[in-house]
Protein backbone atom coordinates (compact mmCIF):
# COMPACT_ATOMS: atom_id res chain seq x y z
CA UNK A 1 0.00 0.00 0.00
CA UNK A 2 1.03 3.59 -0.40
CA UNK A 3 0.83 6.14 1.82
CA UNK A 4 -2.79 7.48 0.56
CA UNK A 5 -3.97 4.25 0.77
CA UNK A 6 -3.09 4.41 4.20
CA UNK A 7 -4.59 7.92 4.68
CA UNK A 8 -7.82 7.00 3.01
CA UNK A 9 -8.25 3.93 5.07
CA UNK A 10 -7.69 6.51 8.35
CA UNK A 11 -10.23 9.15 7.40
CA UNK A 12 -12.48 6.10 7.04
CA UNK A 13 -11.42 4.38 9.89
CA UNK A 14 -11.97 8.35 11.62
CA UNK A 15 -15.66 8.40 10.42
CA UNK A 16 -16.97 5.26 11.55
CA UNK A 17 -15.47 6.00 15.17
CA UNK A 18 -12.92 3.11 15.21
CA UNK A 19 -9.82 4.53 17.24
CA UNK A 20 -8.42 0.87 17.48
CA UNK A 21 -8.01 0.90 13.88
CA UNK A 22 -6.65 4.22 13.39
CA UNK A 23 -4.26 3.03 15.94
CA UNK A 24 -2.97 0.21 13.67
CA UNK A 25 -3.16 2.15 10.71
CA UNK A 26 -1.19 4.68 12.34
CA UNK A 27 1.28 2.22 13.17
CA UNK A 28 1.56 0.40 10.14
CA UNK A 29 2.08 3.74 8.36
CA UNK A 30 4.94 4.69 10.60
CA UNK A 31 6.50 1.19 9.86
CA UNK A 32 6.09 1.14 6.07
CA UNK A 33 7.41 4.75 6.44
CA UNK A 34 10.93 4.27 8.20
CA UNK A 35 11.46 0.57 5.66
CA UNK A 36 14.04 1.65 3.64
CA UNK A 37 13.84 1.62 -0.02
CA UNK A 38 16.43 -0.22 -2.27
CA UNK A 39 18.11 2.47 -3.79
CA UNK A 40 19.33 1.68 -7.84
CA UNK A 41 22.60 0.99 -6.80
CA UNK A 42 21.47 -1.45 -3.98
CA UNK A 43 19.27 -3.41 -6.80
CA UNK A 44 22.35 -3.13 -9.42
CA UNK A 45 24.18 -4.35 -6.61
CA UNK A 46 22.10 -7.78 -6.19
CA UNK A 47 21.66 -8.12 -10.02
CA UNK A 48 25.41 -8.27 -10.60
CA UNK A 49 25.69 -10.94 -7.22
CA UNK A 50 22.54 -13.40 -8.79
CA UNK A 51 24.45 -12.92 -12.41
CA UNK A 52 27.63 -13.93 -11.02
CA UNK A 53 26.09 -16.87 -8.80
CA UNK A 54 24.43 -18.39 -11.86
CA UNK A 55 27.86 -18.04 -13.91
CA UNK A 56 28.89 -19.99 -11.04
CA UNK A 57 26.58 -23.07 -10.67
CA UNK A 58 26.86 -23.49 -14.49
CA UNK A 59 30.64 -23.60 -13.84
CA UNK A 60 30.28 -26.52 -11.48
CA UNK A 61 27.02 -28.37 -13.49
CA UNK A 62 29.10 -27.99 -16.33
CA UNK A 63 32.52 -29.70 -14.71
CA UNK A 64 29.76 -31.81 -12.86
CA UNK A 65 28.64 -33.32 -16.43
CA UNK A 66 32.25 -33.39 -17.34
CA UNK A 67 33.45 -35.82 -14.60
CA UNK A 68 30.00 -37.80 -14.96
CA UNK A 69 29.56 -38.15 -18.43
CA UNK A 70 27.59 -41.37 -17.99
CA UNK A 71 25.56 -40.46 -15.39
CA UNK A 72 21.87 -41.23 -15.92
CA UNK A 73 21.00 -38.04 -14.61
CA UNK A 74 22.96 -36.13 -17.56
CA UNK A 75 19.62 -34.80 -18.84
CA UNK A 76 18.31 -33.05 -15.90
CA UNK A 77 21.73 -31.80 -15.79
CA UNK A 78 21.03 -30.36 -19.11
CA UNK A 79 18.04 -29.25 -18.33
CA UNK A 80 19.15 -27.29 -15.26
CA UNK A 81 22.07 -25.41 -17.65
CA UNK A 82 19.17 -24.25 -19.80
CA UNK A 83 17.39 -22.80 -16.69
CA UNK A 84 20.44 -20.97 -15.56
CA UNK A 85 21.30 -19.96 -19.00
CA UNK A 86 17.88 -18.39 -19.32
CA UNK A 87 17.83 -17.00 -16.09
CA UNK A 88 21.02 -15.27 -16.51
CA UNK A 89 19.67 -13.60 -20.10
CA UNK A 90 16.86 -11.92 -17.91
CA UNK A 91 19.43 -10.97 -15.39
CA UNK A 92 21.30 -9.73 -18.06
CA UNK A 93 18.33 -7.42 -19.23
CA UNK A 94 17.80 -6.34 -15.86
CA UNK A 95 21.15 -5.06 -15.86
CA UNK A 96 21.24 -3.23 -19.53
CA UNK A 97 18.00 -1.66 -18.33
CA UNK A 98 19.46 0.14 -15.71
CA UNK A 99 22.02 1.32 -18.54
CA UNK A 100 24.97 -1.52 -17.67
CA UNK A 101 26.54 -3.39 -20.20
CA UNK A 102 26.55 -6.83 -19.12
Amino acid sequence: MNVDDYLDLYNYAKSIGDAEWQESLTESLVTHLNTPVPTEEAELSALWERFDRINDELKQLFVHMRIHADSARIGEWEEKVWELKLERIIVSQHIRFRGVRA
